[in-house]
């Protein structure tokens, strides 16, 4: 009774400052977006989930203005931003970008280990309920057909690649957590997660991904050591973003049929330089933005298949932000990558530059960047990570 009663008194001293409520808005909100990416939406009448991420994206928004002790540049640059995402929004119709946005800025003077903490225990539940309850049918596990007799399993969630991105995103967000004490073991069930996803759900760009995590993560771990080839390697992980978007950007634009080479890349890439050069030659090169009509194969859609003349999906984050949100978001998204994975390597601790690689990776072929149910690495930008914390206990010497 005692032990209950003193753990009463501690919940109720919990104080409701910034780093609490930012973690509170986080929770809220991703568990929204987490069952906006499952077939649970079937179960909440029509935009109930979208009108309820109101609520945790306006205490971000508390925390920033009212919360944050914001100087008068900080304050002027948060406007810009968000007048910038507000103007994107309005110009693509795409709704995406703005909330990951606010939960970005409102991420000051918050412990970024806590929040991928919160993100993997909250993403490991949810998945595993919406998995197993699909698997009993209390709610939709979606089977997709392929013309060569392949069956594609989604385990509850709209689409099976959304899957196994799920997954991987898990997966990343262990490995920056436990960067410095994951070993073989790990790395075996990581290769057996890779096989699974490529065979239940014919994953095959997310099962590479989570195969050459592997590589990525140990040259990472071995330059913390001081290990001085792996330092060397690793030292060039910041110049991933920058180098891996100019490159998907340019052979998406030079894509051109008959082409052996890009024909090849166009293969293994499943039809994304066609689709991404189509977008590109259809839309012109804004500022800010613009439409673009798409018919995917995701859920609630008419499912087309790949080879439908129906069917036009550009799947790379970096393609896509370029058509949607136009050259300033890109070039801004960009620079955010490359600093998150700079300061890491400045900093000497290898883990978030490591991970970093791999969401880059998955963000040259997928369009998950700036979903809130998948990727929460972008908050890294002005959360407390191991730099601040350095710092903040420098001054606090002075």
């Amino acid at each position: 009774m005692t032990s209950l009663m003193n753990k009463g008194k501690r919940i109720g001293e919990v104080r409701l400052d910034g780093p609490t409520i930012y973690e509170i808005a986080f929770s809220f909100y991703f568990v929204i977006a987490f069952f906006q990416t499952s077939t649970y939406i079937d179960y909440f009448p029509s935009n109930f989930l979208h009108e309820l991420s109101f609520i945790p994206l306006a205490m971000v928004l508390c925390k920033i203005f009212l919360l944050d002790r914001l100087n008068k540049r900080t304050l002027l640059f948060n406007l810009l931003v968000l007048a910038l995402l507000g103007i994107t929004w309005r110009t693509s119709g795409e709704y995406i970008l703005l909330p990951m946005g606010i939960f970005i800025l409102g991420a000051r003077n918050v412990d970024f280990r806590r929040i991928i903490y919160l993100y993997l225990v909250l993403g490991t539940i949810l998945l595993s309920f919406i998995f197993f309850t699909s698997l009993v049918g209390l709610t939709k596990d979606l089977i997709f057909h392929r013309g060569n007799g392949l069956i594609r399993r989604s385990f509850g969630i709209i689409y099976p690649t959304d899957f196994a991105a799920h997954v991987l995103y898990l997966v990343i967000a262990y490995c920056y957590l436990y960067f410095k004490r994951i070993g073989w073991q790990s790395y075996v069930v990581f290769i057996m997660i890779a096989y699974a996803l490529s065979k239940f759900c014919n994953a095959r760009l997310s099962s590479y991904s989570l195969i050459l995590l592997i590589p990525v993560m140990i040259i990472g771990q071995y330059a913390q050591k001081k290990n001085n080839l792996c330092r060397k390697l690793a030292s060039f992980y910041w110049m991933v973003p920058s180098v891996l978007a100019y490159v998907i950007l340019l052979i998406t634009y030079l894509y051109k049929p008959g082409n052996n080479f890009l024909e090849h890349v166009n293969s293994l890439l499943s039809g994304r330089l066609y689709y991404g050069h189509t977008g590109l030659m259809q839309h012109s090169l804004t500022l800010f933005g613009q439409r673009m009509h798409e018919n995917g194969l995701g859920y609630g859609a008419k499912f087309a298949t790949v080879n439908d003349a129906n069917y036009f999906y550009v799947d790379s984050s970096f393609v896509r932000t370029l058509i949607l949100y136009g050259a300033i978001v890109l070039l801004l998204v960009v620079i955010t990558m490359t600093v998150i994975s700079w300061r890491s390597i400045a900093n000497h601790d290898f883990a978030l530059a490591s991970v970093m690689v791999i969401v880059t990776i998955s963000a040259v072929v997928e369009q998950r960047l700036f979903d809130f149910g998948y990727d929460p690495f972008l908050l890294a930008i002005f959360a407390n990570c191991y730099l601040q914390r350095r710092e903040i206990k420098l001054e606090e010497q002075h």
